[in-house]
């Protein structure tokens, strides 16, 4: 049965002077209260409708993969054997000709756990609180390459011919429950939804640097510009480990709508006593 909810979905507050999210206090504008502008919204829970959705018309679409137990703390067991399954699942989805699977990120503590200076040190982490893209779309290049290893995989230059030489790439999530879902799930937006007007760039560094490589990183934030129920969200109810969530941060074919797909997460009222969700996410470069 389909559980539609209603839930706060924490934006970025526009001061209305044209000024931009204020670098300095990026840590907590995106992981904490600074700046905020919270709105009660409708979210569409997609359960039983989820095979309508998908990538290139909503942003974001719902697939299943086997229900096999990795060992997700072990970093050479998901960048060997789960990055392998990945890397098939979004062959399958997308017909992409060449995938990159790259940068984890495990979750399993609470909302509001966290203080926001605190999340860029810890192996575990807890879920987003803001509406967001995790780079801008001139940042997308950047963001990829900063985040290829040394080692273990393709160089760094390797990425970056695949890149040159493909007439479409993407940038995707693959978000996965390691356990059923019982709190804080995550919120896609329905790309359509947004105008390209309610992306705020936020430098999350003045530089940062990753995987030994000076980059800066400069996110998308979500603001809501628009009237009440001008964003369309929507969650998966009670998702399952063998159950998957692919988005796009970034798609280089630009003349459509869902080229990228804001995403968050919400507390759904009765269950903040429930376990902590705990998840994995990964990111691929699908080449077509």
């Amino acid at each position: 049965m389909r559980k539609d909810v209603e839930a706060v979905i924490s934006y970025w507050r526009d001061p209305g002077d044209g000024s931009l999210p204020d670098p300095e206090n990026h840590a907590e504008i995106f992981f904490g209260h600074h700046d905020e502008d919270n709105r009660t919204m409708h979210v569409r829970d997609i359960r039983g409708s989820d095979s309508i959705y998908s990538l290139d018309t909503n942003g974001f679409e719902v697939r299943t993969i086997a229900k096999t137990e990795w060992d997700m703390m072990n970093e050479e067991i998901v960048r060997m054997e789960y990055f392998e399954e990945i890397s098939s699942l979004i062959k399958g989805a997308t017909g992409a000709k060449e995938v990159v699977v790259f940068s984890n990120a495990l979750r399993g503590l609470p909302r509001d756990l966290l203080k926001p200076r605190e999340f860029g040190g810890k192996k575990v982490q807890a879920p987003s609180p803001r509406p967001h893209v995790d780079f801008s779309p001139e940042n997308a290049e950047e963001f990829v390459l900063s985040r290829i290893p040394s080692s273990g995989g393709p160089e760094r230059a390797e990425v970056a011919s695949l890149i040159a030489n493909t007439p479409r790439w993407q940038v995707l999530s693959i978000w996965k429950p390691l356990k059923p879902v019982q709190r804080d799930p995550p919120v896609l937006i329905d790309s359509r939804s947004v105008p390209d007007s309610d992306y705020c760039d936020l430098p999350r560094d003045k530089t940062a640097k990753l995987m030994g490589r000076e980059m800066k990183w400069v996110l998308s934030m979500l603001k809501h510009g628009g009237k009440e129920e001008e964003h369309r969200s929507h969650y998966l109810s009670g998702m399952q480990p063998e159950e998957v969530l692919i988005f796009k941060h970034f798609d280089s074919k630009r003349d459509i709508a869902a080229w990228r797909c804001a995403h968050t997460s919400i507390e759904i009222p009765g269950t903040e006593n429930l376990p902590a969700r705990e998840s994995i996410d990964v990111k691929a470069l699908a080449c077509y």
